[in-house]
């Protein structure tokens, strides 16, 4: 677990204590005074794990599309108050702190984030959560269905565009004499999605030869 960093944002009193305990510990760890400071530093290339005081879950949430970690929250209250701002990857541990349950804590949140990490795909600017059926792009998102993350999985691969014919052979495993307009609709469908959603008019494009992205 030495690839893990653990982000302390304001917290230098557990700063301390696991400055002391070092020697336990198998990850790096650091801390932040404010979420400034945070922003600025950030290594987006190690497997990151914050852990901040549970006040600062909005400010977490609202730019959980510019990093892919953990979080746990540390709080003197109980943790039912704050079910509803708890993401999945995301855990509340109250005060009086135990180091070994913290640990065990960073632990199972490095294990889903592993799990997540290896089920996000990027296609262009954007990222689509295959766990959770969702397109991600500029802090937005959006919910696919599974046919139509098949169908931009399948685009995003081919190098040229594809037909009608082809997407529907390949994708909907219908055969390619069959007559539908199950494609267009689609098609239609997810472009208005996008739009709606994105302000994207050119993600999925098309000419005479077929659909591309």
């Amino acid at each position: 677990m030495k690839n893990i960093t653990i982000n302390l944002i304001g917290q230098r009193v557990l700063t301390s204590v696991l400055q002391e305990h070092k020697n336990l510990l198998n990850f790096d760890f650091v801390n932040f005074d404010d979420f400034s400071e945070f922003f600025t530093k950030l290594n987006k290339d190690k497997n990151n794990i914050i852990i901040t005081d549970i006040s600062n879950s909005k400010i977490i949430n609202e730019h959980s599309d510019q990093f892919n970690q953990g979080v746990i929250y540390l709080s003197d209250k109980n943790k039912t108050l704050f079910n509803d701002q708890i993401t999945n990857n995301q855990s509340v541990i109250n005060y009086p702190l135990s180091l070994f349950n913290l640990i065990e804590k960073i632990n199972l949140i490095y294990l889903k984030d592993e799990f997540a990490n290896k089920s996000k795909i990027k296609i262009l600017e954007y990222t689509i959560n295959m766990n959770t059926r969702e397109i991600f792009k500029d802090n937005k998102k959006l919910k696919l269905t599974e046919r139509e993350i098949d169908l931009l999985l399948f685009l995003s691969k081919t190098k040229k565009p594809q037909s009608i014919k082809n997407i529907l052979a390949l994708v909907w495993k219908y055969s390619t004499e069959m007559e539908t307009h199950t494609v267009e609709t689609h098609v239609h469908r997810l472009r208005k999605k996008i739009l709606d959603i994105f302000d994207d008019q050119n993600f999925i494009k098309n000419n005479k030869k077929g659909y591309y992205i």
